[in-house]
């Protein structure tokens, strides 16, 4: 399990899971922005992280014009214990 902190409030997620950080974290409680529903073409879900590790970036993250340091929460899990992330949006 690993330790996310979103916005100063820590969460666990379940790096092996098959659902997404963004779905864990909805689950507890967290409200981010999902346009698109998790399909990775909105953006709305972007997520500023400013510790630790998440999984490579995705095919569809590739292809996105996002900006340094920002992720899809729908694209990725921690890849280290402890993560640190801002909600964009």
């Amino acid at each position: 399990m690993a330790n996310v902190t979103v916005n100063g409030k820590s969460y666990t997620v379940d790096p092996n899971s098959d659902a997404s950080m963004m779905d864990q974290l909805k689950a507890q409680g967290v409200e981010i922005v999902a346009a698109c529903n998790g399909a990775g073409i909105c953006q709305t879900c972007a997520v500023k992280v400013n510790e630790g590790e998440l999984t490579e970036k995705t095919e569809t993250e590739e292809m996105m014009d996002l900006p340094d340091g920002q992720r899809l929460s729908c694209q990725c899990h921690p890849k280290s214990e402890e993560v640190d992330i801002e909600l964009v949006y």
